[in-house]
């Protein structure tokens, strides 16, 4: 195994350099590529968790950012170290869910899809960026209970952080200096700031590093319904407090109803006290008051489906148009890396569906996107069982996963399409069977129940941890 280990290090740090240099840049640049590859081959051969609480702080933090000095995001570095480092490492964890077989399936069938509609390597890059972010629900799940409790935690408090530089941006930074500071990792200051435009009021939504708000909104959704489980008493509601103001602030439609909704599956399905049914009410009326008493957030909510939302209007006129614009590529899809995908203003002109399952069909055919639906059904089955637990805190994350299916995913559609909001839904699959694994138990979340199919590993293999 340690040849194994060498030779996998040594052929990527050789592979990473060489394409630098075939990217064109500098050989300097080469050369601190070649150094950053083997420092995170040293630590990835000898402390490899450290690369998960890596990948938790870039998703958060650095959502859009890249390696230094070259094209490679840096979510996709990390998830490629993280998926070799749970290949090349003897796993905590032996046994595999029935989603994790489900999703290697889902890796499978799409990859026919890309074969039968190749047409540039921008589908293979687009095709393996997305497969990446799929598997790493099976990477994350080799982790030990307490390993994938801490992940949870760095992820949270890095995206209450993130929350907070996108609300000094908002507020004292609006000339976005602190993307000047982020420079090193592609970051531009001239694609700080996004609005919504109603009439001749202008309103800034939070986006933060994400730079897209409704990325951010579904970043900070999935980060608010993880802190339910891996933190306890006031810290819990404390950080779900400031994570629920960073979801209000980026007036995502998709990510604020899901809350919404989650809560009213709460109150239907959840068996609580009256003292627990009227927390929720006061929570929902209260919250209701907060967003109306704000003119942007008002505006931007309650006009949302009517004759003035144009989004609603290109939403109505894409889905009525998408059976003829199908024709002819029901079986596999228009492809991974056509222009749409990648090109703002193509996106803008087409007007695909802005609907996670369709979008699917659109681009991997009628096969991908039943087997992608039946997924996220079966993954909202075991969230109904989260929602009947006794606890409430695993009652509504199965609420909030249902509801950002059920309705959420219906509104937006970068769970498909965008890496890091795929990155995102993944990290949701993963703490759902962390939630249903703590459904019944007493003890703290995150920790190993009585069934928890993990196997027992030595002393000396812990220490490589």
């Amino acid at each position: 195994m340690g040849i194994v280990r060498s030779l996998a290090i040594v052929a990527v740090v050789a592979a990473g350099t060489f394409g630098c240099l075939l990217a064109g840049e500098s050989v300097v640049t080469a050369a601190f590529l070649g150094i950053a590859l083997i420092a995170g081959s040293f630590i990835g051969l000898q402390h490899p968790t450290w690369l998960w609480w890596a990948l938790a702080v870039v998703v958060a933090l650095l959502p859009a950012g890249y390696v230094p000095g070259t094209p490679v995001p840096l979510i996709f570095t990390l998830t490629m170290a993280v998926l070799l480092a749970t290949v090349i490492h003897p796993r905590d964890v032996t046994t595999f869910t029935p989603i994790e077989y489900a999703l290697i399936a889902f890796v499978g069938v799409a990859g026919l899809s890309v074969v039968a509609t190749l047409q540039s390597i921008d589908d293979v890059v687009e095709y393996v960026k997305w497969s990446g972010a799929i598997l790493l629900v099976v990477a994350l799940l080799r982790l030990r209970a307490d390993q994938l409790r801490t992940f949870g935690q760095v992820f949270v408090v890095a995206s209450a952080a993130s929350a907070a530089v996108g609300l000094a941006m908002q507020t004292v930074d609006k000339s976005a200096r602190t993307f000047d500071l982020l420079s090193p990792f592609g970051y531009d200051a001239s694609s700080a700031g996004r609005f919504v435009f109603d009439g001749a009021s202008v309103t800034a939504r939070l986006s933060g590093t994400y730079i897209d708000p409704n990325a951010a909104g579904i970043g900070f959704l999935a980060a608010l319904m993880i802190s339910l489980l891996v933190f306890d008493g006031y810290r819990r509601w404390m950080l779900a407090a400031v994570l629920f103001a960073a979801v209000a602030l980026t007036l995502s439609r998709a990510a604020i109803f899901s809350v919404v909704l989650a809560l009213l599956l709460m109150l239907a399905f959840h068996t609580m006290s009256a003292r627990g049914r009227a927390a929720i009410v006061g929570t929902l009326v209260g919250g209701m008051a907060l967003l109306s008493a704000i003119p942007a957030s008002r505006r931007r909510i309650f006009s949302s489906f009517g004759d003035g939302d144009t989004g609603s209007a290109a939403r109505t006129d894409a889905l009525r148009e998408f059976p003829e614009k199908m024709s002819g590529h029901w079986l596999f899809g228009h492809g991974w890396g056509i222009a749409e995908f990648k090109d703002p203003e193509k996106a803008f002109t087409i007007n695909y569906v802005a609907n996670a399952p369709l979008l699917s069909v659109y681009r991997g055919g009628l096969i991908v996107g039943i087997v992608f639906t039946a997924i996220m059904i079966y993954a909202c089955y075991l969230a109904y069982r989260c929602l009947r637990s006794s606890r409430p805190q695993v009652a509504l994350y199965g609420g909030c996963f249902i509801a950002f299916f059920v309705l959420g995913m219906q509104l937006d559609f970068s769970t498909v399409s965008i890496p890091v909001s795929v990155t995102d839904l993944s990290l949701m699959l993963v703490f759902l069977v962390v939630a249903l694994r703590n459904s019944g138990t007493s003890g703290p979340l995150g920790q190993p129940g009585p069934a928890d199919g993990r196997a027992v590993v030595d002393d000396r293999l812990r220490s490589l941890r």
